[in-house]
């Protein structure tokens, strides 16, 4: 059985807060009282849940407008709706009570009916928005636990010979990391990035995920694969959105590498003898044109080079965008602690993205070491 609903009523006129006190009780509200603001920020404090508040306007310490306004812009630890009720009937304190925040204004003297009908329509309305919160708080963590599931874990892949690290923004993130093995000697590593930060945005991911494990084949070469997902995701994603993607594949029989880029950071090279080069390539991102074209190297490897996969919050600032000193800042980095282990190499790369402040975006970064 639902708990009653709960209605927290304001007023400094014993008369009138008895009257609505009974009145609700009589329908099946419980209530809450106080006189003042005050007492109503010490009830608050002890018991920040409940449906509704009814605030009167006029207060012994303050105003019923102010303590709305408390409520509304979280200073008061609670998200019920106001219902503000006066014996001003001027037009302006009902609208300095709507730009307050409240979803109502009633009149004094009131009428039980026009009371008890606003109540109810206020609380369920309150009700039904906590039921979709509730929901889509509940998709969320299904569509975080199935993107957790997607990220490749190189305990599982020893061959592919690469370390990762990932952390979403928030609980379902907007990054792609893929890691996928087309023969003992060959891998593709995708690292995706969609512009966003909401549950679309993660649905977009998770629709990338599928398109990549579908079309990465060593019958086609990464830019045909790219191509191919394009036309697709075109026609997929929402309409201005789009994806940026670096794509590497790494032929270890032929020491062969392959980078393509959909305008995303470059790929960093860092080789034995100690060179550390980023890898920058010109390309249109993916979703957003039919006949995109993107950037395309082919290099020679050798084995204990390493490259380098990242998302844009490793090089950008919270303000900054300027790619260009990030990746100068990367590449000394990499420098640096070239001698490191690959896992250690990775750590310490990421933290370059809390470098700035805290990060405002996913923070995506994958070491491959040939």
């Amino acid at each position: 059985m639902d708990a009653l609903p709960v209605v927290l009523l304001v007023d400094d006129d014993p008369t009138a807060l008895a009257m609505l006190a009974g009145m609700l009780k009589q329908e099946g509200f419980e209530t809450l009282t106080a006189t003042n603001v005050e007492e109503t920020k010490a009830l608050i404090s002890q018991v920040p849940f409940f449906d509704l508040a009814i605030l009167d306007v006029h207060l012994p310490d303050g105003n019923g407008l102010d303590l709305c306004r408390l409520m509304k812009d979280g200073s008061l630890t609670t998200d019920a709706p106001v219902l503000i009720v006066s014996t001003d009937e001027d037009i302006k304190t009902k609208i300095a009570g709507f730009e307050a925040g409240a979803v109502d204004y009633i009149t004094k003297p009131f009428h039980r009916a026009e009371v008890l009908a606003r109540v109810r329509t206020h609380v369920r309305l309150h009700k039904a928005y906590l039921s979709i919160i509730e929901l889509q708080s509940l998709k969320l963590s299904q569509l975080a636990f199935a993107q957790r599931a997607m990220i490749p874990q190189p305990e599982q892949m020893p061959e592919a010979r690469f370390e990762l690290y990932y952390q979403p923004m928030q609980e379902a993130g907007g990054d792609l990391c893929q890691v996928l093995r087309l023969g003992h000697h060959l891998h593709d590593y995708i690292l995706a990035d969609v512009c966003g930060h909401d549950v679309g945005t993660a649905m977009a991911m998770s629709s990338l995920y599928a398109l990549f494990r579908q079309n990465c084949s060593a019958l086609y070469s990464p830019s045909e694969t790219l191509r191919i997902i394009n036309r697709v995701a075109c026609s997929l994603l929402p309409e201005e959105q789009f994806a940026t993607v670096v794509y590497a594949r790494v032929n270890r029989k032929t020491r062969h590498l392959t980078v393509v880029s959909a305008g995303h950071p470059p790929a960093v090279l860092q080789k034995v003898d100690g060179t550390v080069s980023p890898l920058w390539l010109r390309g249109d991102v993916v979703g957003a044109f039919e006949t995109a074209e993107f950037g395309l190297l082919n290099t020679a490897v050798q084995p204990g080079d390493r490259v380098f996969l990242f998302s844009d919050a490793i090089i950008e600032g919270q303000k900054e965008t300027n790619w260009e000193a990030g990746i100068e800042q990367f590449v000394r980095l990499c420098r640096k602690l070239r001698r490191s282990d690959l896992k250690d190499q990775v750590s310490e790369l990421a933290g370059l993205a809390m470098v700035r402040g805290a990060p405002v975006d996913d923070i995506a970064l994958m070491g491959i070491e040939v």
